[in-house]
């Protein structure tokens, strides 16, 4: 049991590297070493990944994070979505009540510099 958790261990260590940081709209993307990602430096509260084709393969995959804003106060939602190293990134305001405006936009995403 021991084995099969440091081998888990150690492939998800080597795969989340393959995701370079990315740089979408305003919003700079990147995994640490935990394998948690990080939206212009704040890390993501709820993360959860998709992959496309075969487990590992970041470059067709969904991840799916809730990040809190830096701007403003409240949270912010968003889904990145990688298909053959093409990336969009779809990011909505939480809002706390449906009284308040929907928020949302759309960006292309690049390998950050």
């Amino acid at each position: 049991m021991l084995k099969k958790i440091i081998l888990i261990a150690s492939l998800i260590g080597l795969t989340v590297p393959a995701f370079a940081a990315t740089q979408c709209g305003p919003f700079y993307l990147k995994a640490d070493k935990s394998g948690w990602f990080s939206v212009n430096g704040e890390r993501a509260k709820t993360q959860k990944v998709t992959f496309a084709k075969e487990k590992g393969d970041y470059d067709n995959a969904t991840v799916k994070l809730l990040v809190k804003n830096s701007k403003a106060p409240g949270m912010v939602e968003m889904e990145q979505t990688t298909r053959n190293g093409k990336g969009l990134l779809r990011a909505e305001i939480v809002r706390t009540s449906q009284s308040q405006i929907r928020i949302r936009g759309d960006y292309d995403c690049e390998p950050a510099k």
